[in-house]
Parts: C-alpha cells; structure tokens; sequence
C-alpha cells in the first residue's frame, strides 16, 4: 500500500516548484532590469572597447559627400575610489588610421559611477551617460552641464530609453541583451525664421557585459532652390558619424 505524503511535505514542494518558476520567468523576461545597473556601462580597469568610425560629410555643391574612415580604442587604465557610493576611472583614448597601425592615444577622460548615474568628463564638458533605474518612462537632460547656445540642435531634448534588454546584431557580432539611448531625433525640423528643414538623430545602444556598442550622430541640412526643397530630402550640407564596435574583452 502506498503511503500518502504528509500535508506540510506537499505544500512545502509547492511552494519550492512556484519559486522555481517565479525565478526562471524573471530571468528570462525581456522587461525586467539587471540585477546590477552598471552591468550595460561595466567598468574594470583593463577592460576595452575598439570602434570603427565612418564619418560622412555633405557640402553644398557636391553630388556625393566625403568619407572618412578610422578606428577608436578606449581603455580604462586606473580607479580612484571617491566615497562610499562612488568611483572615477580613467580612460585612455586610442586612435589609428588602418587595423594595421599602432596605437596612437590621444587623450585621456574620466567615467564617474554613482548610485542614479554614469557621467562621463571628456574636454571639460561633462555629460551624462546612463541613469538608474533602466525604464521606458525616465528621461534626463545629457547635456545639463553644457554650456550651449540656444540654437545648439542638441540643447532641449530629453534622453530616454527605447528597446530595453533586447537582442542586437552589430555586424556579425551578436548581443543578447541591449538598450538604446534616443538622444535626438528630430526628423521634420523648421527653423521659425525660414523654411529650413533639418535632420536630427542621435543615440547610442549598450550592452550588458560590454558597455557602448554603437553611436550614430547625424546633423543634416536639405537641399533647397529659392525656397523649395530639391527633390525629396536631398542632403545639402551636413555630417553623418557611426561608430561601431567591432572588439571588445579585458
């Protein structure tokens, strides 16, 4: 005769499958958050990102714009310890012409965690990277500590976050888990003192493990005669910059 299991033993192994599936959903559910938010800016002295960066810039009276090509190698070289909550590290900042070149750094820039941030200090601006915590809903001014003109392109919009912990191919390299920044994106731009229209984009994605993965930057003008646009948006004047990766580990 088979004996029936007491009643605790059955709730208590209840109660360790519901805990099981709770754990295994919030693992794998696309919305959640990392555990650790600086798990999509790591930072390790030693570990570095390499980057090829095409820059594309458009002049009036040119049919095709001017290409340009290089790689950026950044690598974070020393930590200081601030305070309780927080850290600085120091990133050496690398470029070549071709992969066959050495090395040449440039300059060096500091990345400051914090509890709710990442700011990065690059030529005496400071500008805010990341901020804690990863949702759809948080918005932050990067550029608050910029001093900009009024008709800086960049000046007013609010970053926020767009296509959370999602799978992104850079290439042939493939990431499981990523975010991207909107920075900009003003695409039907008028100025309010002539019929000029422009393009504005920019973001960067991250990825957990890795840090910045890509960053585009784009400022263009439309081609216009005596005030009509030149067949459909084609570019005038204006710079295209995407940086992707293309190496990364410690």
């Amino acid at each position: 005769m088979q004996k029936k299991l007491p009643f605790v033993i059955i709730k208590f192994k209840i109660r360790i499958v519901i805990f099981i599936l709770l754990a295994f959903q919030s693992c794998h559910s696309p919305d959640t958050e990392p555990v650790n938010p600086y798990d999509y800016f790591p930072l390790e002295v030693g570990s570095f990102q390499v980057y090829s960066v095409t820059e594309e810039v458009y002049s009036a009276g040119q049919k095709a714009p001017t290409v340009k090509m290089w790689y950026e190698k950044n690598e974070i070289i020393r930590m200081n310890k601030d305070s309780d909550v927080g850290s600085t590290f120091t990133v050496s900042h690398s470029v070549r012409n071709n992969p066959s070149d050495y090395w040449q750094k440039i300059k060096e820039y500091s990345v400051q965690s914090s509890p709710d941030k990442i700011i990065q200090n690059q030529d005496n601006e400071i500008f805010t990277s990341l901020v804690f915590p990863y949702s759809p809903t948080v918005q932050w001014d990067g550029y608050q500590y910029f001093n900009m003109d009024k008709n800086d392109p960049r000046k007013g919009y609010l970053f926020h976050y767009e296509d959370l912990n999602q799978p992104v191919t850079i290439d042939s390299i493939k990431f499981d888990r990523t975010l991207k920044v909107s920075e900009r994106s003003d695409t039907t731009f008028k100025s309010d003192s002539s019929s000029r229209e422009f393009y504005r984009l920019g973001f960067k994605q991250y990825a957990i493990g890795v840090g910045m993965i890509a960053d585009v930057q784009a400022d263009f003008e439309y081609l216009q005669e005596n005030g009509e646009f030149i067949g459909y948006r084609i570019i005038g004047s204006g710079t295209r910059r995407i940086k992707k990766i293309i190496a990364f580990g410690r």
